[in-house]
C-alpha cells in the first residue's frame, strides 16, 4: 500500500512537469486543428532569448539569431539578459542547470550542488597552492665516468719564516722577547735563578747534553775568570798585533788536529805559551759587571736556564757565516770538521749560510750583529730589559697562564709584526720553492718546479706554493692511484724554525684553481718522517637560487677582498669582517688583505688590537651572523679527502735530500726530522654530480589545479576563457553606459546654461 501512495504522489508531481515542459504527447490524436509554435513562442517558453516583458515599442522580441538587438534594452535588463544568456551557453557544469531550472526547487538543488563542489575545489586548490609555495627541491645524483680535472694544490711550510732571518726584524725580535717573558711567567720554564749552577768542565761534550730541549742561545756579555793576569793578557794583545801574518799552528780539539780558518787574527803560538784559546768560567761571576779587558767575555747565554757557557774573551769571538744553525741557535761552520755534540747533524741546502759568532773552540751561535749582545749581569739582576708598556699591552700576554694559549697569541702577534713588511720582504724571509719542494712528479713525469708552482704569501704560513695554477691549462690524471697523481719530496729545515712553530711538516690545501686557498681553515697537515697520501673524490654541486635555495650565481661585490679569485663563502665572511674592522677601527686586520690605500693595524698599537678583538667577539657572538650574510655559490666543486700515512724513509731508500755527509743512519735520521713525501691523487677516475631541481614546478601546479577544476566543476582552460570574456564584456558595457550618462548630463548642463543666457 505505501508503494501505491508513493507512486501516486510522484505521478501527480512529475506528469504535470513533463506536460508543462514538453506538452501533451497525445496532442496529435486530438481533433483540434494543428497549431504551429513560432520560434519566439518556443524559445520564450524555455527562457532563451526573452525580452523580460519589455513594454518599449522599439524592442523586437525575437531570438538572438533573428532581428533581436539587446542594445535596445535598458541597462539593467540588458545586463541581466547577458548573464542569463551566459548561463545557457557556458560549458561549465552545473551553471546551465541553474539557469534552465523550471522552478525554484529545482534551481535550489543545483545551487547547493554547485556550492558544495566549489567548496571542495577551494579546499583542494589551497592544498595544491600550499605545496607549490613550499618550493620543495630534489637532488639528482649522477655518477660520471669521465676524467675529473685535477685540482690546484697549495703547499706551505708549517714554519712561516726562517728564524735566522725573521729575528733580524726588530718588531719580530721584540715580539719573541715578550713571548719568552710570558712563557717564563706561565711556569713553562723549569730552571730558575735558584737552580744550582752547572760548573764548567773540560768535557764540553757533556755540558749541553742534558736539558737541551727548549734551549735557545744568544751571545751575551759577562764577567769571567780566564786564569791569566791582566798584565799577561795585555802583553798577549800587543804581541797579537805584531804577529799578524806569521805561521799559524793547529790546536787540539778532542784529540784532533784542526787548522785555523783563514781570516782569524787570533792564533796559538805554542813556543811562547800564549793561549787565547783558553775557555773562561763565568758561573760564579756572571752577576758582576766586567772590570777590564781580562774578565770581559762573551758567553752563549740561555734565558731559559740562565746558563752562560762557553765563555771566551770578547775579542776572541769571530763574526762570520755558518753552514748550518739549528733551532737552539747552535751553528757549525764546517760539517766535515764538526765533532761537538751540538752539531746534532742539522743540515740544510748548500749555498745558504747564516750569520753567526764563533768562539776559538769552534763553538758557534747564531748572531746577525744588528743588535748588541745582551748584558747578562743586567738581565739577571733586573730581569728582562724594560719594554714599552703599550707594546706589552698590545701583545696581549697579560694574565695568560696557559702555554698553548700563549703560543697561539704569539703566532697572531708574529702575523701583526710581519704585516708591516711588503710582500717581497716577507717572501725573502720565508722558505723558497726550491728549498721546500726538492723533487716532484705528476702523472709519472718530473715537474718543472719553477714553472709549475706559483708563489703567494699567506699571513699565517708565509710563502706558499700552488701547483696547477694556470687557469688556461687543465691537468688530468691518466689513471687512479698515487703513481699518477702529484708526488712531492719536501724539505722543511727544522733547524731554522721559529720558536712559535709547534710541529714540523707542511700544510696542504686542495681547491679549485679559481678559488683562493685558505690553508689555515681548509688545509691538511702532513708531518715529517712520513709518506702522507691524500686520496681525492670530486663532487660537483649545482644548486638552485631563490626561491628554491639560498645560493648566488656570483656573490662577488666591490667589498670582496680577494679580487682575482672566484666567490666563496669563506672569502665572503672574511671580506665582511674586514669591512667591519675598517669601518670601526680605521685599519685592517693583518690576517686578511686590505683594499688599496688602506693599511693594516699596527702590532704595537693597543687601541687597535682591542678594537680588533672586540669586532671578532662581536661577529662570533649570538647575533654576529646577522652582520654578515654569506650564501653558497650556485656552482661548486667539493673535494672529499682520505688521509693515510706510512713511515718514511725506508732504510733501503737511496735518495739525496739537502746536504748530508754523515753515515747512512745519521742521514736517515736527518731525513725523518726534516723531510716528507706528499702524494695527492684520485682514488677513482669518476666523479659525482649533484644537481638540485624543483620538486613541484609550475607545470605540476597547472596540472593538479586543472584536475581539481575538472573534477568538481567540469571547468577546462577554455571554460576559464569564457569567464574572462564575460568579465570583459560586462566591464565594457558598464563603461559604455556610464560614459553615455556622463555625456547626457553634460549636454543637459549646456542646455540649461544656454537657456539662462
Amino acid at each position: 500500500m505505501p508503494y501505491k501512495y508513493l507512486f501516486l504522489i510522484l505521478f501527480h508531481i512529475i506528469v504535470p512537469f513533463f506536460l508543462n515542459v514538453y506538452g501533451d504527447p497525445l496532442a496529435y490524436m486530438h481533433g483540434d486543428p494543428v497549431k504551429f509554435v513560432t520560434e519566439r513562442e518556443y524559445f520564450g517558453d524555455f527562457g532563451y532569448g526573452e525580452c523580460f516583458n519589455s513594454s518599449e515599442s522599439g524592442v523586437q522580441c525575437e531570438i538572438i539569431t533573428g532581428n533581436f538587438d539587446p542594445k535596445l534594452l535598458p541597462y539593467d535588463k540588458r545586463m541581466a539578459w547577458h548573464f542569463k544568456e551566459f548561463c545557457y551557453k557556458t560549458s561549465a557544469h552545473g551553471i546551465p542547470m541553474i539557469g534552465q531550472a523550471p522552478n525554484r526547487y529545482y534551481r535550489s538543488v543545483w545551487v547547493l550542488l554547485f556550492l558544495g563542489c566549489m567548496t571542495m575545489l577551494y579546499m583542494n586548490a589551497r592544498s595544491v597552492l600550499a605545496k607549490y609555495n613550499r618550493n620543495e627541491k630534489i637532488v639528482d645524483i649522477q655518477l660520471k665516468f669521465d676524467t675529473a680535472p685535477f685540482p690546484a694544490i697549495t703547499l706551505c711550510n708549517l714554519n712561516p719564516y726562517k728564524a735566522s732571518l725573521a729575528t733580524s726584524v726588530d718588531l719580530v725580535k721584540r715580539t719573541l722577547s715578550a713571548f719568552d717573558g710570558a712563557m717564563e711567567q706561565a711556569g713553562v720554564k723549569q730552571h730558575g735563578e735558584d737552580a744550582p749552577p752547572v760548573e764548567a768542565t773540560s768535557a764540553p761534550k757533556t755540558k749541553r747534553s742534558v736539558g737541551l730541549h727548549g734551549a735557545f742561545f744568544e751571545p751575551g756579555y759577562a764577567r769571567c775568570l780566564c786564569g791569566k793576569s791582566s798584565a799577561e793578557l795585555e802583553d798577549l794583545s800587543s804581541e797579537k798585533q805584531d804577529s799578524v801574518g806569521s805561521t799559524r799552528k793547529p790546536f787540539s780539539l778532542d784529540d784532533e788536529e784542526v787548522e785555523w780558518e783563514e781570516g782569524n787574527d787570533y792564533y796559538m803560538e805554542t813556543t811562547t805559551g800564549l793561549n787565547l784559546m783558553e775557555e773562561c768560567k763565568s758561573e760564579r761571576t756572571k752577576l758582576d759587571e766586567p772590570t777590564g779587558y781580562d774578565d770581559h767575555c762573551i758567553c752563549a747565554f740561555d734565558r731559559n736556564t740562565h746558563d752562560a757557557w762557553p765563555c771566551f774573551l770578547k775579542d776572541t769571538w769571530e763574526a762570520t757565516e755558518c753552514d748550518t744553525c739549528n733551532e737552539h741557535a747552535f751553528c757549525t761552520k764546517d760539517n766535515k770538521t764538526c765533532k761537538l755534540v751540538v752539531c746534532f747533524f742539522y743540515f740544510q741546502a748548500k749555498g745558504h749560510k747564516s750569520p753567526c759568532l764563533c768562539a776559538p773552540s769552534r763553538f758557534c751561535v747564531a748572531y746577525n750583529g744588528k743588535t748588541p749582545p745582551i748584558e747578562i749581569w743586567t738581565y739577571l739582576k733586573g730581569g728582562p730589559p724594560t719594554e714599552d708598556p703599550n707594546f706589552l699591552e698590545a701583545m696581549g700576554f697579560q694574565g695568560m697562564t696557559d702555554e698553548v694559549a700563549i703560543v697561539t697569541k704569539a703566532k697572531e702577534n708574529i702575523m701583526f709584526a710581519m704585516a708591516t713588511l711588503s710582500m717581497d720582504a716577507r717572501e725573502k724571509l720565508s722558505t723558497t720553492k726550491r728549498e721546500l719542494v726538492q723533487k716532484c712528479s705528476f702523472n709519472g713525469k718530473a715537474c718543472d718546479i719553477e714553472g709549475d708552482f706559483l708563489t703567494h704569501i699567506d699571513p699565517v704560513f708565509g710563502a706558499c706554493f700552488t701547483f696547477n695554477h694556470n687557469r688556461s691549462v687543465q691537468l688530468t690524471s691518466i689513471r687512479a692511484g698515487p703513481m699518477y697523481g702529484l708526488r712531492m719530496l719536501v724539505y722543511v729545515n727544522a733547524s731554522d724554525y721559529m720558536p712559535t712553530t709547534e710541529a714540523t711538516g707542511v700544510r696542504l690545501t686542495i681547491h679549485d684553481k679559481e678559488e683562493f686557498p685558505f690553508p689555515d681553515t681548509f688545509g691538511y697537515s702532513a708531518p715529517t718522517g712520513y709518506v702522507s697520501s691524500f686520496g681525492l673524490r670530486l663532487r660537483k654541486m649545482t644548486r638552485l637560487p631563490a626561491p628554491y635555495g639560498d645560493c648566488v650565481p656570483d656573490g662577488k661585490t666591490a667589498d670582496y677582498i680577494y679580487k682575482n679569485y672566484e666567490y666563496s663563502v669563506e672569502g665572503c665572511y672574511r671580506s665582511c669582517f674586514q669591512q667591519l674592522v675598517l669601518k670601526e677601527c680605521k685599519c685592517g686586520d693583518p690576517r686578511f688583505p686590505v683594499p688599496a690605500g688602506v693599511t693594516h693595524c699596527e702590532a704595537a698599537d693597543p687601541v687597535a688590537r682591542k678594537c680588533l678583538d672586540a669586532r671578532m667577539n662581536e661577529l662570533g657572538g649570538l647575533h654576529g651572523s646577522f652582520r654578515c650574510r654569506c650564501q653558497q655559490p650556485c656552482r661548486q666543486s667539493i673535494y672529499s679527502v682520505t688521509y693515510s700515512p706510512a713511515k718514511w724513509p725506508s732504510l733501503s731508500l737511496q735518495i739525496q735530500l739537502g746536504s748530508c755527509n754523515g753515515t747512512n743512519a745519521e742521514c736517515n735520521k736527518h731525513y725523518k726530522e726534516n723531510g716528507a713525501m706528499v702524494e695527492v691523487f684520485y682514488e677513482q677516475l669518476n666523479f659525482e654530480m649533484l644537481t638540485e631541481s624543483e620538486a613541484y614546478g609550475f607545470v605540476n601546479l597547472l596540472a593538479d589545479f586543472g584536475g581539481q577544476l575538472g573534477l568538481w566543476c567540469g571547468v577546462s582552460f577554455l571554460t576559464c576563457c569564457e569567464f574572462v570574456f564575460l568579465f570583459l564584456e560586462t566591464t565594457y558595457m558598464s563603461a559604455q553606459h556610464n560614459w553615455a550618462l556622463y555625456k547626457k548630463k553634460k549636454e543637459e548642463k549646456e542646455k540649461k546654461k544656454k537657456m539662462f543666457e
